[in-house]
């Protein structure tokens, strides 16, 4: 076979690509494209991290309300069972 011949297409070897193919740019866009992604993840990720904190805040805001209307209430029912008790111990006394 001359030089100047081509080589059939087979499988070990293929015949390369054509010329509008440019592996530089394939790669090029993969990597802009992967990093696009990346980025629109991490946005989402904050995006989900902030709700999610903002939930939390709230949880525990609600958990302090709860615990001080407990001891308020706590508190009124020491106030009726003291009170209970004097007037119980007047009755008796009396």
């Amino acid at each position: 076979m001359s030089k100047t011949e081509t080589t059939p297409s087979t499988p070990m070897f293929p015949k390369l690509p054509t010329p509008d193919f440019d592996p530089q740019a394939m790669w090029s866009k993969f990597f802009t494209d992967a990093q696009t992604r990346a980025q629109a993840f991490a946005d989402e990720y904050a995006q989900l991290e902030a709700q999610m904190m903002a939930r939390a805040k709230q949880a525990i805001e609600t958990w302090a309300q709860l615990a001080q209307d407990a001891l308020a209430y706590s508190a009124q029912l020491s106030a009726q069972a003291r009170k209970i008790g004097l007037e119980a111990t007047r009755k008796i006394s009396a």
